[in-house]
């Protein structure tokens, strides 16, 4: 079954899995200290990451996946987002994407990205401009050769716009404001590079895109499964994501 773990070539289906896994992040990776626990950062190869979170106790207590891309993207950092039920090193910001200079209160959209080493970002001041790499893990994912094959397939009824961008994590269903906000999109967006990736742990593929959306550029991964159509540049992708990012500049 697909899920965020194998959007990056991890098939994690069982406690098991995530106890090799996450073991194999103590061996092989990077310790970084926080006020309230470590993180453990473990770069698998071809830009997928695991991040572990262990408590002053030394007890593991979380396992986050995380894609190391080039894309970048202004974003207005203006609120911290931490969840009940979520341990206390997971959290996310609310921000606005591509603000006005100097005002990070207002951009094109506002959207929540989770952050796999939030607690490393309690020094930053906020609110502030900061260049932020998205990486959207998708939860389902059409890809179409040009924006004509697109806007063909999308011909009846409403669609969005070749490049659009819904913070579907800020709403309920019916329209009510979500609370806490969760780190969720759908958008659609136009392919600029794209490759089919392995995983150098487990041999699993995975696809990658660097899209162009609305607001500025993400990058995608994909577990095949989810993946419907040929990602192809110059192409057309729409989808719903979880979105996972990390503060640049």
């Amino acid at each position: 079954m697909a899920n965020h773990m194998s959007s990056i070539g991890f098939p994690l289906q069982t406690e098991k899995d995530f106890v090799e896994y996450a073991n194999r992040a103590a061996a092989e990776g990077e310790f970084i200290q926080t006020a309230l626990g470590k993180y453990i950062r473990w770069p698998a190869g071809e830009g997928a990451e695991l991040w572990a979170q262990v408590n002053p106790e030394n007890d593991l207590i979380g396992l986050n996946p995380h894609f190391d891309g080039s894309a970048l993207m202004r974003v207005g950092l203006i609120e911290r987002v931490t969840r009940p039920g979520e341990t206390e090193l997971d959290g996310a910001f609310y921000g606005w994407a591509d603000p006005a200079e100097g005002k990070p209160e207002a951009g094109t959209y506002p959207f929540v990205f989770d952050t796999p080493n939030y607690r490393t970002y309690e020094e930053i001041s906020i609110p502030d401009v900061r260049t932020v790499n998205v990486a959207a893990f998708a939860h389902d994912l059409q890809a179409y050769a040009n924006e004509k094959d697109y806007l063909a397939a999308r011909k009846e009824g409403w669609h969005l716009a070749p490049q659009s961008f819904i913070p579907s994590g800020l709403f309920n269903p019916d329209g009510s404001p979500m609370d806490p906000p969760q780190a969720h999109a759908i958008f659609t967006g136009k392919v600029l590079q794209t490759a089919k990736l392995s995983n150098p742990v487990t041999g699993k593929p995975f696809h990658w895109a660097m899209v162009r959306t609305l607001g500025g550029e993400i990058d995608v991964v994909a577990d095949p499964e989810v993946m419907n159509g040929i990602l192809i540049e110059e192409g057309i992708v729409q989808g719903l994501f979880w979105l996972s990012g990390q503060l640049r500049s």
